[in-house]
Parts: C-alpha cells; structure tokens; sequence
C-alpha cells in the first residue's frame, strides 16, 4: 500500500491546473505557421482588460501565435489600426514592444532577422480602447 499525503495530492492537483491553462491561453489564440516565402494576413481586435505595464492594455491571451518553422533572414510583422495601437511581440529571442513614432501614429511596423520558434503576438492600446486591425506577415523587403 502506498501512503500518499494531501500536500502530495494537493501539489499535482495544482500541477495539472496550471498546464492546462498554460495551454488554454494558446488555443483561444489565433495560430499559424510561418514559413520562408509565405505571406500571411489577419485580423481581430486590438486592445483588452490586461495592462502590461509598458506595452498598453492587451488581452489575456495573445491575439495570434505564430510558429515559424525555419529562420527567415528577413521579416516584418505590420499592423494597421486606429486608436493608440501597440504591437507586443513574445518569441524566443526576446520580448519587444513597438510603439507608433507619432503619438496619432496608427500604422506600426517590426521587422528584422526571424528566429525560427513560437511567437505570442499581443495587439494593444495604450487608451484602454479596442480597434479592428490587420496584421500582415511577410519575408519580403521592401
């Protein structure tokens, strides 16, 4: 007979909970694969009930995740939107937060050498406010 304690059951109970809303936030989340020569383009609503402290008010899960599969030497993630747009990027080789370059900017743009991995892409508003968007993703310079 094996003796097993409430803590012990306690802590897997937890254990379980956690992964499973780890996960959750990732299937509520738009998902896609990325790939070299492939352009994408979405949609949604920008803005949400969570403050990130320095990249606006965002959802709770990320708007988009998406899964490049190979490195892309060039990229650029561009989002149009009204409102005081941010643009919050979560991926391996960090975390990143664009901002418009004037404060009625609603037009913004991150782009630079792609790592192949998950990103969590978060659409924000500085005012609290809510916006459609589009996004689009390309490996194409201008």
């Amino acid at each position: 007979m094996t003796n097993i304690n409430l803590g012990q059951v306690f802590t897997a109970g937890l254990l379980g909970v956690s992964l499973f809303l780890g996960s959750a936030q990732s299937v509520l989340a738009d998902r896609r694969s990325v790939s070299p020569g492939v352009a994408v383009t979405l949609s949604g609503t920008s803005g949400g009930s969570s403050n990130s402290r320095d990249c606006g008010w965002i959802a709770e899960s990320p708007n988009h995740v998406l899964d490049v599969t190979q490195d892309l030497p060039y990229w650029s993630i561009t989002v149009q939107t009204a409102g005081a747009p941010t643009l919050l990027i979560d991926g391996p080789a960090g975390r990143y937060c664009v901002l418009p370059e004037s404060p009625s900017g609603s037009m913004l743009q991150f782009s630079g050498y792609g790592t192949r991995g998950t990103y969590r892409i978060f659409i924000g508003d500085r005012q609290q406010s809510q916006h459609p968007y589009s996004l689009s993703i390309s490996d194409r310079k201008p």
